[in-house]
């Protein structure tokens, strides 16, 4: 596979095994007794998120393995390809707009002109937020601040493979990415939504992760 394609990247499949081979992925293997090698992962499903003004695409790989889940970003514009591995962090479970701000999550949105009624599904997601990390062995956690990277919220078409039962073919999504400009193991946030076309309703997910290099993948398809 020539990585640097990105009509490649757009024709793996699910069930093809990508390895993982960056620092993290090599750690976690040595912590299983597999030696210093990468982990191999199968992916269970493909999100595609075309940007609506045809500037960039996105591709979510769903990637699990025996202990865990994990979800590979494949970034593509014009020619270029950027990856981030990500990860779902404990404690930030995802949700509905309005339940999330029953839970007191209101950080994650730009507060609104009238507090006392809005709708929100009219919220714009806030510029910057702060998570709060594990720290090195015996250090107490960290906190560190993720900043809105210049693009801001992309609004993509969205469809996934193999299709969810119940679900349309084709929905709405919007992505959110932010870099922590700290010293951080995991410097990337993403905020996934996604909803029907001609709903209000949608469903939010949260993600940290590092960017890896082209060299610390593989992919074997199907």
């Amino acid at each position: 596979m020539d990585k640097t394609n990105p009509a490649e990247w757009q024709a793996v499949k699910p069930k093809s095994i990508v390895t993982i081979s960056d620092a993290q992925g090599i750690q976690d293997s040595m912590r299983r007794g597999l030696g210093v090698r990468g982990l191999d992962y199968t992916v269970r499903s493909v999100a595609l998120c075309e940007q609506l003004d045809c500037l960039s695409t996105h591709l979510i790989f769903t990637l699990d393995d025996a202990e865990q889940a994990a979800f590979l970003l494949v970034k593509i514009v014009d020619d270029l390809v950027d990856l981030t591995l990500y990860f779902e962090p404990p404690g930030l479970s995802g949700g509905e707009r309005a339940d999330l701000l029953d839970r007191g999550m209101q950080w994650l949105f730009q507060t609104p002109a009238n507090l006392h009624s809005f709708e929100p599904s009219e919220l714009r997601y806030t510029t910057s937020l702060v998570q709060t990390v594990p720290g090195a062995a015996g250090a107490p956690p960290l906190e560190l601040l993720y900043t809105l990277k210049p693009q801001g919220e992309l609004q993509c078409h969205y469809s996934e493979s193999p299709a969810r039962a119940g679900l349309p073919a084709q929905m709405l999504a919007t992505l959110v990415e932010y870099r922590c400009d700290q010293p951080a193991e995991n410097p990337e946030f993403l905020i996934l939504e996604v909803g029907e076309e001609r709903s209000r309703r949608s469903f939010l997910r949260f993600f940290l992760g590092c960017p890896i290099g082209l060299s610390e993948v593989d992919v074997l398809g199907i």
